[in-house]
């Protein structure tokens, strides 16, 4: 077997292995070219590897991306030499703009000047909303002609365990529909299989190639726009973007053209949500300017699952995600995180005119609870059956309906449009336009930012307690990474406030180090210092939510640890231990689990304020590294995190002005007894 050819070395041919014997000009054998395209971890590159025979590409389980950067490989066969193209995950919309570019300026140099077959890489029982995005993005790089030239190949073929893949594409109609598109082709792979039925599997899928390439009358012709420029102008018919008329009437004005990338092309996700039956499917139809999401009269709810479809709309690539009624699905969160993945960029409530009501009210509460106070901010309200207005003047008409809807007005900034649809299809089209523009202008005031999800808003964590337990070791855990200094020491370390930041997902941690709380009221500076320590630790944790974290030794809770936690109520307020997780140090010495400590321990004042920090409990042995240090610092986020979630998207709520009234009594009350000491000391 000949060695690889290295990526960028090969040879470039513009006919097809599958149509020429003859050797090429300027090269000694033909080619064929298939490349490979799907989101993360569908198995491209193990794809790659069973059809190339050899493992040439990085194929490992990761939940982060292996493959990124695009990279060619290639065998030589009996007829020719085939080439594999293998790609990242092009068109996540969670990439930046640049780096989309380059990697798809990358695939199209590999590729050019001619390609053969487009691989669509799904994971069997993994069909995503980021499916459906490589799908959109396929059609905007290489055109709606580029369907002719696609096969799809379903990977993990064994999952199915017997089942055909026949059966597996018809129970799903978005999956069926995507089969029928690209003609019917697909074949599946099992890339764990013998080396036998990997032979056996490549023959099938190469010969289908071979036929899909003779009845195209050969490959897929591409040819750049500038010498050396890298972008791509597909010559097989796609319509220019000035072209892009929504509601006309033949294929050609749907197509997308050929992708030109640049900075300031972005993708728009816009979130459908309503109520059962408030018309969330129509509305995305016009904003789509085609009928595809199913609308029809009905008791029963039509949309019973999340739908995306996209278009092209003045350079940027509009994606609408139609949903059921989210205040009555059982686990919206998590549908949430699987379908709009990094968030929305617009929340598109729609309402009948007339009809705003508490089951709206409810719809707002759960996108609140999903992404905060903040996804306000992201919101368009968009009244339907504007026909039934008749000769009402809108504004005058709003005014005079339901308070709530007023103030839901009133922080939307008065961010609303009105569809009529008993209009022309010019006057919907003009409709759309105006919604869509509104659109973008508020996309822009957040810097093409989308709304992210509450988790993945900052988070401070506020380390208290006594002097001695471990605090500024658990700061260091939490961080993974000695930041803070830690010793074993008989007078206090930690002196003053001090704060570290470390990314966890996508969600930046703030971990602030306090003092002791005791040692600080009874200083020299007595409350004047621990206003400013307390000063600086909400200089600290400006953004986000707060939560404290009380930190105890294990097996040494004194009457000092008490005193921190009186010192806690007294300066933050007696609420504060709803906002409030308890750590126990040197889980090291636990023989049991740290909830049968507690629960079988003698001392009834740790006890009660357990249950005070509502059974909120997690012990860390600081001394652990790697994994076991990661996931005792995971342990203790996701806790914070759903502290913040049963506090409706919020965490410690007082503001450093009512912090600061507080810190000021104590003083006015310490004053006396400080004066009298002072006096003490001078009599004596």
């Amino acid at each position: 077997m000949e060695p690889a050819t290295r990526p960028g070395t090969e040879p470039r041919t513009d006919e097809s292995l599958g149509q020429e014997r003859e050797p090429e000009p300027g090269c000694s054998r033909p080619e064929l070219r298939l490349l490979l395209l799907g989101r993360s971890g569908v198995g491209k590159s193990a794809t790659g590897n069973t059809i190339l025979g050899r493992s040439m590409f990085v194929s490992k389980f990761s939940n982060q991306m292996v493959t990124k950067v695009c990279q060619r490989e290639s065998r030589a066969t009996g007829e020719g030499t085939l080439v594999v193209i293998d790609t990242p995950y092009l068109f996540s919309s969670m990439s930046r703009a640049e780096d989309k570019q380059r990697n798809i300026e990358r695939c199209l140099e590999l590729c050019a000047p001619s390609l053969h077959v487009l691989l669509l890489v799904i994971a069997i029982g993994c069909y995503e909303l980021e499916d459906k995005e490589v799908v959109c993005g396929i059609q905007e790089v290489f055109g709606a002609e580029a369907r002719r030239y696609m096969i799809v190949v379903f990977t993990r073929k064994d999952d199915l365990e017997g089942d055909s893949v026949q059966d597996y594409i018809e129970g799903l109609d978005s999956l069926r529909e995507l089969v029928e598109n690209c003609g019917g082709r697909y074949c599946a792979l099992n890339n764990k299989g013998s080396e036998e039925e990997r032979v056996g599997q490549v023959r099938e899928l190469l010969g289908m190639v071979q036929r899909l390439v003779g009845e195209n009358g050969g490959p897929y012709i591409m040819k750049f726009r500038n010498q050396g420029g890298g972008f791509l102008d597909s010559v097989n018919g796609a319509a220019s973007q000035k072209e892009d008329k929504p509601h006309g009437g033949g294929e050609s004005q749907r197509q997308a053209t050929g992708y030109e990338p640049n900075p300031g092309i972005h993708e728009l996700k816009v979130l459908l949500v309503g109520k059962r039956g408030a018309g969330k499917s129509a509305a995305g139809n016009s904003l789509l300017g085609k009928r595809v999401f199913e609308t029809k009269f009905s008791e029963e709810s039509v949309t019973r699952r999340f739908v995306l479809e996209c278009r092209i709309w003045r350079e940027r690539r509009v994606v609408i995600i139609d949903t059921p009624d989210i205040s009555s699905s059982k686990d919206i969160k998590a549908e949430l995180r699987r379908h709009v993945f990094g968030g929305p960029h617009a929340f598109l409530l729609v309402t009948p005119l007339g009809s705003f009501s508490k089951k709206d009210e409810v719809v707002l509460d759960t996108l609140q609870a999903s992404f905060g106070d903040k996804f306000v901010e992201y919101l368009i309200i968009l009244f339907t059956r504007k026909e039934d207005l008749g000769d009402q003047d809108l504004e005058m008409f709003l005014k005079s309906r339901n308070t709530a809807l007023c103030k839901l007005i009133k922080k939307c900034k008065d961010r609303y449009c009105v569809f009529n649809y008993r209009v022309t299809r010019e006057e919907e089209q003009h409709q759309a336009e105006e919604l869509l523009q509104t659109v973008v202008s508020l996309v822009q005031q957040h810097g093409d930012r989308p709304c992210t999800f509450r988790e993945e808003e900052p988070l401070s964590l506020v380390l208290v307690g006594k002097s001695g337990p471990g605090k500024s070791a658990t700061g260091n855990t939490i961080l993974g990474r000695p930041d803070f200094l830690s010793q074993f020491r008989a007078q206090p370390v930690t002196k003053t406030c001090q704060s570290s930041r470390r990314l966890w997902g996508q969600q930046e941690v703030v971990v602030v180090d306090m003092p002791s709380l005791c040692l600080m009221a009874s200083a020299e500076g007595g409350p004047s210092q621990l206003e400013e320590e307390v000063r600086r630790c909400w200089s600290c944790c400006k953004e986000g939510n707060k939560i404290l974290v009380l930190v105890f030794q294990l097996g040494w809770f004194t009457q000092e640890d008490k005193r921190a936690v009186k010192e806690l109520e007294t300066i933050f307020g007696e609420e504060v231990l709803k906002y409030t997780i308890v750590l126990f140090t040197r889980k090291e010495d636990l023989e049991v689990d740290i909830a049968d400590y507690i629960k079988n321990a003698e001392n009834r004042t740790l006890q009660n304020i357990i249950k005070r920090c509502g059974g909120r409990i997690c012990a860390f042995n600081n001394k652990e590294t790697g994994q076991a240090r990661e996931d005792q610092a995971a342990v203790l986020l996701t806790m914070a995190n759903q502290l913040i979630e049963r506090h409706g998207g919020h965490g410690y709520p007082q503001k450093w002005e009512n912090i600061s009234k507080t810190i000021k009594n104590v003083q006015d009350k310490h004053q006396p007894k400080h004066l009298l000491k002072n006096l003490k000391e001078i009599l004596l």
